[in-house]
């Protein structure tokens, strides 16, 4: 049985026994431990999009204006700077062709580069 659980009993047995103090505290202690685990929560899914962004961080390779996993041998798929840089967001990159070779925009920060 979990914590809340022990405390939704013990706050039914106090309610028998017809001890308003005492029940009031033992409600104000089920809102904390609901807002203890809220918290919990929030801080796993801190830590799974830190660890997510590391991993990332790991497969970057910078080349030029723009980033690559170190698995796309051939570069097809560049990833904006700013954008990881920045705000840790891997924006891919509009790739087009110009008159000194392939250029990048990204749509989402306006950043350009060759």
């Amino acid at each position: 049985m979990g914590v809340l659980e022990n405390a939704k009993e013990i706050s039914e047995l106090i309610k028998k026994y017809n001890d308003q103090a005492l029940y009031e505290k033992i409600v104000e202690l089920r809102e904390q431990i609901i807002s203890l685990r809220e918290d919990n929560l929030a801080l796993k899914q801190s830590v799974n999009k830190l660890e997510a962004s590391m991993r990332i961080e790991r497969e970057l390779i910078k080349e030029g204006n723009a980033y690559f996993r170190e698995n796309d041998t051939d570069r097809k798929q560049p990833f904006c700077l700013t954008c990881w840089d920045v705000d840790r967001n891997l924006v891919s990159l509009i790739v087009r062709q110009s008159q000194n070779g392939k250029a990048f925009s990204c749509n989402i920060c306006k950043n350009r580069g060759t």
